[in-house]
């Protein structure tokens, strides 16, 4: 599954449950994963449950940027069975496991939790903080 795609069927998981949702059309994603970054190097590695998870998504196709900031309880919500499942109709996730554990999420330190650059120039920034 394409990157911008993913966080689109975040975005329509969440909208109507007060999350931030941003979606820009920009041709240089950099300032924006520049600004991710920083802000997830501030809280990397701090002990205690995260608050919220951050998505930072930009599909050069689309030349869109999607940025989605979920409260850890919406998360816990849309865990089922304990999985937040990320695989489209097709059952393909790209190179972002298909299923991430709750668990692990809970449990994993502050600060980024996955970073991928796709062959076709999408990118994908997940953190904790």
């Amino acid at each position: 599954m394409r990157p911008f795609r993913l966080a689109a069927i975040v975005m329509a998981a969440v909208l109507g449950a007060g999350c931030l949702v941003n979606i820009e059309k920009t041709a240089d994603p950099g300032p924006a994963f520049a600004k991710a970054r920083a802000e997830a190097a501030r809280v990397q590695g701090r002990p205690g449950p995260a608050g919220h998870v951050h998505v930072l998504v930009w599909d050069r196709a689309e030349g869109q940027l999607v940025q989605v900031s979920l409260p850890m309880w919406i998360v816990r919500k849309a865990a089922k069975d304990g999985d937040l499942d990320l695989d489209d109709a097709s059952g393909t996730a790209g190179k972002v496991r298909p299923h991430l554990k709750l668990d692990e999420i809970q449990k994993a330190p502050l600060g980024t939790l996955v970073e991928v650059e796709e062959e076709d120039g999408a990118q994908v920034l997940v953190w904790l903080s």
